[in-house]
């Protein structure tokens, strides 16, 4: 629902003794296209359009965050601090209210949430990274789950946590300590302390952001939400193969840009980039390609997973599962002219029929694997 607020300037103009009078001027008309609610803490793509919104609450978001921040450290009360935090987070979103919301499901035991809350904080630039990386790993410890606490261990130790006694004595490692992957976790992440090219592939993948399961992608985004998307800069063509053909070409006519991390394990990294013709503009189709990485940025694989390549092409709908399974929907669109007579560009779909189906699945080893449908008339291309 959209409210239009209205801030009314109220001036009283005083002479001795006598009473002001009032003057009621209209100063400025600001809108809020999207609200928060509960329901909507972890919706990432609800949160970046929301910090969108013209008026903002930051003093009050500020006020809210510090009284959390006390009922949790000083007044040691989780629920106070729980409420005030996620209300903080309701007014204005903030790195900084998501680490500490995520500290709080920590000490709750809430571990799942606390890992949301984590993500939020890394996608919304809370600094140090480190420390995120850090508490992921205490997190992933509690758990049991000692692979991914010491893969966090080392992306905490390479991106500047230096606490080495800290680590030795902290409860919340206790797992991993007891494991043969906390010594080999403590050389590499010393080692990588110093390595940037360690430090340059924890840059690229901490520029995904993550989304809740099940997410669908949309095959077409509209101007708005495509310019809020994070433009791949060319520095990271090591990892993009593709980028090298276009960045010595005669003319640079593809963009690059992240869409998300869809799926981590202590033997991969999945991410999801979006590939566009920029020189059709706004009427340009989107790619969606999904390329999975060893944790030192090695790539494993990599395939078309949505969106269409030209104008002529069918659709790919496609819905990323919690069990890294991916659901493709073929749609075959239908135009508001002819397309034999007008051609594709800047021709408006009307309508979409589904026309085949798609399956695949990441395997425990990070390759792309087709579980079942045909595709003979779509290429899957991976360059």
């Amino acid at each position: 629902m959209k409210l239009v607020f209205f801030v009314s300037l109220l001036l009283l103009v005083t002479s001795c003794g006598e009473p002001g009078e009032v003057i009621n001027t209209i100063k400025q008309q600001k809108r809020i296209d999207i609200e928060l609610a509960e329901s909507d803490l972890f919706e990432t793509t609800r949160i970046f359009a929301f910090l969108d919104n013209e008026v903002k609450f930051i003093e009050e978001a500020n006020k809210l965050y510090l009284n959390g921040v006390d009922a949790f450290k000083n007044k040691k009360n989780l629920d106070s601090a729980d409420y005030y935090l996620r209300q903080s987070i309701l007014k204005e979103p903030s790195g900084k209210a998501y680490y500490e919301l995520g500290n709080v499901f920590m000490d709750q035991k809430k571990y799942s949430e606390a890992l949301s809350a984590y993500d939020l904080a890394e996608n919304l630039d809370f600094q140090p990274v480190s420390k995120i990386l850090y508490n992921k790993s205490c997190l992933y410890s509690l758990q049991k789950n000692v692979e991914m606490s010491g893969q966090y261990l080392e992306y905490a130790l390479q991106a500047g946590y230096n606490n080495l006694d800290h680590i030795d004595k902290d409860e919340d490692l206790a797992e991993l300590r007891k494991s043969r992957l906390f010594k080999p976790a403590i050389e590499k992440g010393v080692r990588g302390m110093s390595n940037a090219k360690n430090l340059f592939w924890l840059q690229f993948k901490k520029l995904f952001p993550k989304y809740p399961f099940p997410h669908t992608i949309e095959s077409q985004l509209d101007e708005k939400v495509m310019a809020e998307k994070q433009y791949i800069s060319y520095d990271f063509e090591k990892y993009i193969s593709e980028m090298r053909d276009e960045k010595y070409s005669r003319e640079v006519s593809k963009g690059f840009y992240h869409y998300a991390q869809m799926y981590e394990t202590d033997k991969y990294v999945a991410v999801v980039y979006v590939v566009k013709e920029e020189f059709m503009g706004d009427a340009a189709p989107l790619l969606y390609r999904m390329a999975t990485f060893t944790h030192e940025g090695k790539l494993i694989d990599k395939k078309r997973i949505g969106g269409k390549e030209y104008l002529s092409d069918d659709l790919w709908s496609t819905t990323f599962n919690k069990d890294k399974t991916i659901d493709v929907s073929i749609l075959k669109p239908t135009y508001e002219k002819d397309p034999e007579d007008e051609g594709y560009y800047e021709n408006k779909i009307v309508s979409t029929k589904e026309v085949g189906q798609l399956k695949y699945k990441v395997d425990g080893n990070g390759m792309i694997i087709k579980v079942s449908g045909e595709d003979q008339n779509l290429a899957d291309t991976s360059n």
